[in-house]
């Protein structure tokens, strides 16, 4: 009876250890397994000599299919795939399917860990496509819902970083259980794996790529005649505009190149630059291109005669307490409060667009100014108030803020509602900028997919009270890119504009999806989370640079700006 009974206490056993040792197979991380799973959505890309390989994340699990090159066999295969491919190569007959036959044009399933390192990198940049190289860190942007930190500690950092070291540096809250998507993990450089080569190595002219005396991979630039180091090499080549920014890459640089005094830098000297403090536009990319890439949705072409008219909602920056940027003296004659500046030139734009039978909506209002006036006041009234339902006077920066999300989004809810093509509805959100003072002109803002969060929601009682409110507005992925697209090239259009019009524009970065702070990309709220497929922050001059103050101050220029605007809204949403 008692052996009979030790049998029956070890077969269970038996069958508890099987049972836990299966659940440990099947909830291991998700980098180590081949996947027969077909429901998932992949994304194809091609690189080198026209390969193909398909990537995608079913909420768990990298997906990564490869697909050999024509007439090629299991050996090579291996060659340029696998990790330690001599001692694997016959690894790639399990991952086809126990076949030893590559078939033409089929893909094969491979484990991520099992990869190189070249191609992890590509399947990594490729599949979190809105990561980005900062000046301090490597910027991982969710994008998939099931990402966790172990995952993303597993794919990008080195063996010895623990998640718990990345979850305390971004102070996350909840030990980083409940990711959502738009969230940033920033990664030091120093932990990030070097084998995934992950900082750029290629630039643009005029820059070149050298070796330092350390053998450190920098970039350079050579001083020409009548440069500055601000705005020629710092403002120019690392996309830092606003003045603290711009005067601590300064700094830097200063010290970095062993230079005494910014103002005695002799000509043809080399400025040796981080490659990571690079900005984009004088990267040479490395990353894959689809396969099959998204088509461009473009504004349906409108002729004065469609009944449907065009729509385009006026966000004037700031106001009440929140005077914006400020500049000059009222001694001098010359002070300037943006809020005051741009309030005219939007009922300007206002007055122009109802001239061309162009429907606006203003998102505020100033009841002591309702009609554009010729000179600015130099004494700041603070009645503006966000014309939600009931009004708000605005009386605290960030309420004021958020107000206009609430109130963006509900005229475009309601446009839709009315059945208004989304095509036929822009944003344009007018600002006077504050960078440094060597810079000067307009600079146009398009909100940058990477940039966007998954959803926007607020839920106190000053917001709930407005016919506007809603508990949660959200941005799809697919969405935020079709709208980066839209708003680049309507950017592009007021940009030439205001060209044509013999405006001033940003010499180096006329439109742009974000800009720095504190070494980090950002975007304004009002372009982060709004859902009109069309929006724009124009920036019409920089407040802290005296030509461009001396120009917003004369309202024949501020009337040329409102007719630039108008003039960008009908090229690109009447004439097409």
């Amino acid at each position: 009876m008692l052996k009979n009974y030790r049998n029956l206490l070890f077969m269970y056993s038996r069958r508890f250890y099987l049972l836990l040792l299966f659940l440990f197979l099947i909830s291991s991380p998700c980098i180590n397994r081949v996947h027969a799973k077909t429901n998932i959505q992949l994304k194809e890309f091609t690189f080198g000599n026209n390969q193909k390989f398909k990537v995608g994340f079913d909420g768990r699990d990298i997906i990564v299919r490869i697909q050999p090159r024509p007439g090629e066999g299991i050996f090579r295969f291996a060659t340029w795939t696998l990790r330690d491919w001599r001692n694997n190569y016959q690894n790639i007959v399990k991952y086809n399917r126990n076949s030893k036959t590559l078939k033409k044009n089929s893909f094969v399933t491979f484990p991520f860990n099992a990869l190189n390192d070249n191609m992890q990198s590509l399947v990594l940049q490729s599949l979190f496509s809105h990561d980005s190289g900062e000046e301090e860190v490597w910027a991982h942007r969710v994008m998939f819902r099931g990402e966790t930190i172990s995952l993303i500690a597993g794919v990008f950092a080195k063996k010895e970083i623990s998640a718990r070291k990345i979850i305390e540096y971004n102070k996350l809250k909840n030990q980083g259980k409940h990711l959502k998507i738009g969230d940033v993990i920033d990664i030091p450089w120093e932990w990030v794996r070097e084998e995934l080569n992950l900082k750029p190595v290629e630039v643009k002219k005029p820059l070149q790529v050298k070796l330092d005396q350390f053998g450190k991979r920098h970039a350079y630039y050579r001083i020409k005649k009548g440069e500055s180091l601000y705005s020629s090499v710092v403002i120019r080549f690392t996309g830092r505009t606003l003045v603290e920014d711009v005067n601590e890459m300064a700094g830097k640089l200063l010290k970095l190149n062993n230079i005494k005094d910014e103002h005695f830098i002799h000509v043809g000297k080399e400025i040796k630059i981080p490659l990571e403090w690079i900005s984009e536009e004088y990267l040479v990319s490395k990353i894959p291109i689809p396969a099959v890439p998204e088509p461009e949705e473009k504004p349906t072409p409108i002729s004065p005669q469609v009944t449907q008219p065009i729509h385009v909602i006026i966000d004037s920056g700031h106001g009440g307490k929140d005077p914006g940027a400020v500049y000059g003296s009222i001694s001098k004659g010359d002070r300037i409060y943006e809020d005051e500046t741009v309030y005219d030139i939007s009922l300007r734009l206002a007055e122009i667009l109802k001239s061309r039978n162009i429907n606006i909506h203003a998102t505020l209002q100033d009841p002591n100014q309702l009609k554009p006036v010729e000179k600015l006041a130099i004494i700041k009234d603070g009645g503006e108030r966000i014309m939600v339902d009931p009004p708000y006077l605005i009386n605290h920066v960030n309420i004021g803020i958020n107000m206009r999300i609430f109130l963006v989004n509900h005229l475009y809810e309601d446009l839709i509602r009315k059945k208004v093509p989304k095509n036929n509805i822009v944003l344009i959100s007018i600002h006077g900028d504050a960078l440094h003072k060597s810079l000067q002109g307009a600079t146009v803002y398009f909100p940058d997919a990477r940039l966007r969060a998954e959803s926007f929601g607020k839920s106190n009682k000053v917001y709930r009270k407005r016919k506007e409110y809603r508990r949660q507005i959200k941005f799809p992925v697919k969405t935020n890119s079709r709208s980066a697209q839209m708003s680049s090239a309507f950017g592009k259009e007021v940009i030439n504009s205001f060209r044509k019009s013999g405006l001033k524009t940003h010499r180096s970065f006329a439109v742009r999806g974000y800009y720095y702070r504190k070494g980090k990309r950002t975007l304004p709220g009002i372009l982060r989370y709004s859902t009109v497929p069309t929006s724009v922050l124009v920036e019409i001059g920089n407040l802290n640079n005296a030509g461009d103050r001396a120009n917003l101050k004369k309202p024949e220029y501020r009337q040329k700006v409102a007719q630039a605007l108008a003039d960008a809204i009908e090229n690109r949403f009447r004439k097409g």
